[in-house]
């Protein structure tokens, strides 16, 4: 199978804040399992609808020892849910977010941490 994503991805862990861009669920937090400069992949607490837009926020370091951060506030879209629909007794969902409106200087940040942390 050919691979369709342009940006290369990486584990790490970072923290998210996230809201739907319709305010229909309440903001939370999450922490993304894996991250690129196209999206990135998170468990979040309840079952999140594919083609759903949100509001994403999230802090990079860009300084040697991670205190200075740089701030991104992005749009993205929900491209995978696991599982696909809602189950009872599942407390975690698993979302692939890919960004659908972020500044390039932020995608470049993103970039940049990635070359940093995970591809050397």
């Amino acid at each position: 199978m050919k691979e369709r994503r342009k940006h290369r991805r990486a584990s790490l862990e970072l923290p998210l804040d996230v809201t739907d861009s319709d305010k229909k669920t309440k903001g939370f937090t999450a922490k993304t399992v894996n991250l690129s400069a196209g999206g990135f992949y998170c468990k979040v607490p309840f079952y999140i609808p594919v083609y759903t837009k949100l509001k994403i926020s999230m802090s990079i370091p860009v300084s040697e020892d991670e205190r200075e951060q740089h701030r991104i506030t992005c749009e993205g879209m929900v491209v995978r849910t696991v599982p696909e629909k809602p189950e009872p007794g599942i407390d975690a969902y698993e979302i692939g977010c890919f960004f659908t409106d972020i500044d390039d200087f932020d995608r470049l940040i993103i970039e940049q941490y990635l070359a940093e942390k995970a591809f050397r």
